[in-house]
């Protein structure tokens, strides 16, 4: 791997966010809106609200605003939510743990499951079993996300009442065990903790989120491997080492899954972006405190910067992940070296 295509990539990505962040922040100025009225107040007089917009350059051109808010975004200030009052950078950073936390368990979930169905449909090719694996990961692929949580939510949590329907843990359990998250990780402060039952009540409410936001990536996953899986293992040298008489366990996990994987672990990669956004509505549904949530209620008061500021945090991961996904792609498979 050299440092020029490093480096080309990071510039490439540098290019990417920075693309997003001005045609984002074109849009929202755009929209007919009067955000003077949310930064003023309800009860402003027609002083204030003209105060307001020369705080907020709305009596600006555009170029003019996005001028004043690209000189402070490489400083570090992403502006004021005009909803909460506080730096939006801030109120991202402490809403992107909930939602980073939601994504990885919901990965875990995905591979964990995924990748075995994908190895089981395809060592039974064309069998009953690989049939109804590949009829359940194209349902899998195709629901809505947000009516499957709908659906799920009105199962689990209203009717049978086994799993928690709504929030990411009982305040009554966090007043009453003296819980204070450290990370914004609630899984992984409770263990640092040693809350036992703010651990096991966190990952009680995460169940249901999690493994609908699960589904996509985890057919996904099982169909590429799947796929992949067949065509390696009717390569020559699988079937030479069959006819050696080696273990079918070694030859399909140490030699064809090692061939087949690479490929998996790049479009898991790339849709590990697409369920961030995935989880915005599973956010919104479960009332799940993360960036989705917040973009959610940003968007229905028209607030600007935490608008922009949501698109731009999302960009940033779907881009890094990216790069990230290509250069471990590259390590696995060195064909793929540019």
């Amino acid at each position: 791997m050299s440092k020029e295509y490093i480096v080309k990539r990071i510039a490439l990505l540098i290019l990417v966010v920075f693309g997003v962040l001005i045609i984002t922040f074109v849009i929202t100025r755009l929209i007919p809106a009067h955000p003077e009225l949310l930064w003023a107040g309800p009860h402003a007089t027609m002083e204030q609200i003209e105060k307001a917009r020369r705080e907020l350059h709305l009596n600006d051109p555009i170029y003019v605003q996005l001028y004043y808010y690209l000189l402070n975004f490489v400083r570090g200030d992403w502006g004021v939510s005009w909803r909460t009052r506080s730096p939006v950078l801030h109120d991202v950073l402490s809403a992107l743990p909930a939602t980073l936390e939601l994504v990885i368990v919901a990965f875990i979930i995905a591979i964990v499951i995924g990748i075995p169905l994908g190895v089981y449909a395809a060592l039974r090719r064309d069998r009953l079993a690989d049939h109804i694996i590949r009829v359940l990961t194209v349902l899998g692929a195709s629901v809505p996300v947000f009516w499957l949580a709908l659906i799920v939510q009105l199962v689990f949590g209203s009717w049978l009442h086994i799993l928690p329907a709504a929030k990411r843990v009982d305040e009554i359990l966090v007043l009453r065990t003296g819980f204070h998250p450290i990370t914004g990780f609630y899984l992984l402060d409770a263990l640092i903790e040693g809350n036992i039952p703010v651990f096991l009540d966190v990952l009680r409410h995460m169940i249901l989120p999690a493994t609908v936001l699960s589904l996509y990536p985890m057919s996904l996953c099982a169909r590429m491997t799947r796929a992949l899986m067949v065509e390696v293992l009717n390569e020559q040298y699988i079937r030479a080492a069959k006819a050696w008489g080696l273990p079918g366990k070694l030859v399909t996990f140490k030699y064809a899954l090692k061939n087949a994987i690479a490929p998996v672990i790049a479009s898991l990669g790339l849709s590990f972006g697409y369920t961030i956004i995935g989880a915005f509505m599973v956010e919104l549904i479960f009332v799940w405190p993360g960036i989705g949530f917040y973009a959610a209620m940003s968007l229905l008061s028209f607030d600007y910067p935490a608008i922009v500021g949501v698109i731009v945090i999302v960009a940033i991961f779907y881009s890094v992940i990216n790069m990230v996904v290509d250069i471990i792609h590259a390590i696995i498979d060195p064909r793929v070296r540019l």
